[in-house]
């Protein structure tokens, strides 16, 4: 009898998954096993691409694939949203009535931007979390010289903790090469042990970033939180400070999107979270339902970026793949590697992680290496994974 694995969400983590599980059923000659992806519309998106969108101002075509590219290696893909997971009988409820059932899910919704969680947050400021927004970023940026600029985080986590200060670098460079002289600050909440965005990832990463943030203009201050956004003055009010902008670039706060928003899925320590079992990332009373979207993995200690993920969704395809195939192995996530845009440069970076039983670590993360050819790395990895689907 054919099995069903329906994958909800065609972003990082549902491709992953998707083609992970595709792969094995070719390359293991499985037959009764069948692939469902069900995504919102029929575009899958390089969200980092975005921020080159903004910058650079590249077309927003280079940054997608057709989601039905995905059918090639023999997946089924549905376009439709989701409105409801009815888990005991399950079935994943569509916006048309559409019930699709399943014997395994794998949700991956990603993160809803929280604009109206703060006074005023939705009703000023530029961001590149969605294509459109991109653009309309880019234009803005053309013209900036003087200006004092802000960049925003309201709180932690957010989504890709190191873009706030790729941006403000690359920024920064960007208009100073016009011969102008910008006042950018980021404004970045505390974290846990004092520290701002500079040092989450550890002293290495930290002198990087302090380095060029230095060479080219960019503060960043801590907050002990955001209160509210005063459009009219243009002021961002946090619980310890005011600061004036003349151009407000805005990080969004994480919110669950609308069919995680249930008592079945909401974290019950953290309501911008679901909840996730760690060692598995099952639902903790479905064995069937893998969780692995950024709306799960900062509470078992992962972040809230691709990289980690696509990492989640390929370990929630191998269990499947061991647990009723029997082929490969469960996959373990060890580390995690990343590549972060600087000023004209870039750098590549591995974060070593353990997992404890409960919760998963970040034990050292190291700079691999700081070249210009990082930025060509980073570019090409995404470039060659929308290829991959477009062929």
């Amino acid at each position: 009898m054919v099995k069903r694995v329906v994958i909800a969400g065609g972003g990082a983590g549902g491709v992953t998954a998707a083609l992970t599980l595709a792969e094995a059923i070719k390359n293991y000659k499985i037959g009764d096993l069948e692939v469902v992806l069900i995504n919102r519309d029929e575009w899958h998106y390089m969200p980092p691409l975005w921020m080159d969108v903004a910058l650079e101002g590249l077309p927003i075509e280079e940054t997608r694939a057709p989601i039905r590219g995905l059918e090639a290696f023999g997946i089924k893909v549905i376009i439709n949203n989701i409105v409801e997971f009815d888990l005991d009988n399950r079935e994943v409820v569509l916006s048309d009535g559409q019930r699709v059932g399943y014997d395994y899910l794998i949700i991956s919704l990603g993160s809803r931007n929280g604009w109206d969680s703060y006074e005023g947050l939705d009703r000023v400021g530029y961001h590149n979390y969605d294509p459109q927004s991109a653009v309309q970023l880019n234009r803005v940026i053309r013209g900036l010289t003087d200006q004092k600029i802000v960049v925003l985080v309201p709180e932690l986590p957010f989504r890709c903790p190191i873009y706030p200060l790729e941006f403000a670098s690359v920024l920064g460079y960007r208009i100073r090469a016009r011969g102008y002289n910008p006042r950018i600050t980021v404004l970045s909440p505390v974290s846990r042990k004092g520290e701002d965005l500079t040092g989450l990832f550890g002293p290495e990463i930290k002198e990087i970033w302090d380095r060029y943030l230095t060479a080219y203009g960019v503060e960043v201050k801590t907050h002990k939180g955001l209160e509210s956004v005063d459009v009219d003055k243009k002021i961002v009010v946090t619980k310890d400070y005011e600061e004036p902008f003349d151009i407000l670039i805005k990080t969004p706060p994480p919110r669950l999107p609308g069919p995680l928003r249930s008592e079945a899925f909401v974290h019950p320590e953290d309501k911008r979270f679901t909840k996730v079992t760690p060692g598995t990332l099952k639902h903790p009373d479905y064995d069937d339902v893998f969780i692995v979207g950024e709306h799960a993995l900062p509470p078992i200690g992962l972040g809230m970026a691709g990289a980690f993920v696509r990492a989640a969704a390929y370990k929630a395809a191998t269990i499947i793949l061991t647990d009723e195939e029997g082929v490969g192995e469960i996959y373990r996530i060890t580390s995690i590697a990343c590549v972060a845009h600087v000023a004209n440069k870039g750098f590549t970076a591995i974060c070593e992680i353990k997992f404890d039983g409960n919760k998963y670590q970040r034990t050292g993360c190291y700079s691999v290496m700081e070249s210009s050819l990082a930025k060509m790395l980073k570019r090409a990895f995404y470039k060659g994974w929308l290829d991959r689907i477009k062929v």
